[in-house]
């Protein structure tokens, strides 16, 4: 039975994608599709099949995880800001890359109406493990572009504000990729991308979200290949 890929018509177009597809068939040695349709002839794998964040957030509190702790009452809102936290509200309840997060920080200030917040959690590292079906392909860590100039936010980890993820770290925390594989399966897609916090002080490791759609590049793109061509012939 030949592979496809069963994609989402937001993610069809995706890089990452079109590389993977084109990866495959140059390993495979047949042309692997990228479709929306499914096809039980075909032995498709899920990409970009994704779960709406506030949907992760009741699913991961359900699971007993270590997780970002959310409401979506702006009278819990008031009280984390006159308790001196940081809340971050969210726009979109399916967005990456901190796209429409809201930054709210002083008590007193009108609050925004919002799907969902979450209470900020300081975090020294934060890493990106990746999951393709039940097992970790990749572990990546954001780290800061040393040549970025830009204003210094180590809330907001995205490439805006000059993170990037980086392999071939050291101390690895204990219990990252199994948190990663239980966070993991909130979410259909064959492919995730966990993003988790890790408070060094506190010895404290939490889930902020899982992608369904994650990015796939350079020696990533040779990880997943590999572990889709072992499963595809198991």
């Amino acid at each position: 039975m030949k592979l496809s890929i069963l994609c989402t018509s937001a993610t069809k177009g995706s890089q990452s994608l079109k590389e993977l597809a084109k990866k495959l068939t140059e390993t495979l040695g047949y042309r692997v599709w990228r479709t929306t349709k499914p096809n039980p002839k075909r032995h498709q794998i899920k990409y970009g099949h994704s779960v709406d964040k506030l949907t992760q957030y009741k699913w991961f509190q359900e699971q007993g995880l270590s997780a970002l702790e959310f409401t979506t009452d702006s009278d819990i809102v008031d009280g984390w800001l006159c308790d001196g936290q940081t809340v971050f509200g969210r726009k979109y309840l399916n967005s990456s890359c901190g796209k429409g997060i809201v930054v709210l920080e002083k008590h007193g200030e009108s609050i925004p109406e919002l799907p969902v917040y979450t209470k900020y959690k300081k975090k020294k590292r934060e890493f990106r493990v990746h999951v393709f079906k039940d097992q970790v392909i990749a572990v990546t860590e954001k780290k800061r572009k040393k040549d970025f100039d830009g204003q210094h936010d180590t809330k907001i980890r995205n490439l805006s504000n000059g993170y990037i993820f980086c392999q071939g770290f050291s101390n690895e925390p204990a219990g990252l990729r199994e948190l990663a594989l239980s966070a993991s399966r909130v979410s259909p897609s064959d492919f995730r991308g966990v993003d988790i916090g890790y408070n060094e002080k506190n010895n404290d490791l939490f889930v902020i979200e899982v992608n369904s759609a994650p990015g796939i590049q350079g020696s990533n793109l040779d990880k997943y290949t590999g572990a889709i061509t072992n499963d595809i012939q198991s």
